[in-house]
Parts: C-alpha cells; structure tokens; sequence
C-alpha cells in the first residue's frame, strides 16, 4: 500500500507535531491542534497525544537507566544484591542485606532484594546454577587439610555442625 501523500510543506503530520512540540514542550493537544490548523494539517487528538506522550516516555527511560547506575557506583544495584547474598547466604532476610548494602552506600528496597533473591533460587535448581554453585578445588584442598589437622573427616564435619551452630547466634 502507498503512503500517504505528505501535507502541503512537505512534512507529515507527525513530524509537524513533532516540531510545534519542540518549539512548545508542554503545550496541549488544543494548542498543538490549532498550530496544526493554521499548517492547513488536520490530525486526530489521538495521533496528537500518542507522539506527545511517546516524547515524554522516552524522556523518562533515558533518566531511568541513569538512575539505576550512578557515576559513584560501577556496578548495579542487582549486581551489588547478588554479591550480598552470595556474602550472607542466600537465606538472609532483605533488611540485613539492606542494612548492609546501606552501610556500603547503595540504597536498595525489600522488593529488589526479595526479587533478586528468587531469581537465583530459581537458577540454583537449574543444572547450570548447580555447576556454579559447585565447590572449586581450593576448597576441597582446605578441607582436606582440615580433615588432617583434626584427625579425620567425621571430626571435622561435627566441629563444622558446631561451628553453624555458633555462627547462627
């Protein structure tokens, strides 16, 4: 199908909105129709108010994804969540990682905590959450020698039991 044919200054209708909104960016759908009217180029207010609005949207997203990395902070608050949790277990409550996040300089909310937190339990039951939530070499090279060092395994998996014990007072 053609396109339709472009108003008498050579503009389309949308782009002729589009500079009476740059000349006047908070005149209303009345205002912008009447300086369409003396253009000699009828458009509907519902055509009028989508690219007015499509301005201010794209206004508002462009100061969004600024708000969600600041200059002081190279990481996001996501990031910043995942290795808070990844630093007091996956089970701890959303004020102590805001607390400790806040004490960090990153401000976050009980919803982005609780919304991070189900987003890795959810990958954690995933093969791929398993492999990366696996226990690396290093690790089990220090639990050998703490095996060793406190004579054998069963020993050393009591004195863990009680250390989780102690660790959770």
């Amino acid at each position: 199908m053609a396109k339709k044919q472009a108003s008498a200054k050579g503009a389309n209708k949308s782009d002729t909105i589009r500079e009476i909104l740059s000349r006047q960016p908070k005149a209303t759908v009345k205002e912008i129709k009447v300086g369409l009217q003396e253009r000699g180029v009828k458009a509907s207010d519902a055509l009028i108010n989508k690219i007015k609005q499509g301005r201010n949207r794209s206004k508002a997203g462009a100061k969004k994804s600024r708000a969600r990395r600041n200059e002081t902070s190279p990481i996001s608050k996501a990031d910043a969540i995942r290795g808070m949790l990844r630093e007091l277990g996956v089970k701890a409550r959303p004020r102590d990682v805001i607390l400790a996040l806040a004490t960090r300089g990153v401000v976050v909310s009980s919803a982005q905590v609780s919304g991070v937190r189900k987003t890795l339990s959810r990958h954690r039951n995933s093969p791929a959450g398993r492999v990366a939530g696996s226990v690396s070499l290093d690790h089990l090279m220090a639990a050998k020698v703490l095996a060793k060092r406190l004579g054998g395994i069963e020993i050393a998996q009591h004195a863990l039991a009680s250390l989780a014990k102690i660790m959770e007072n």
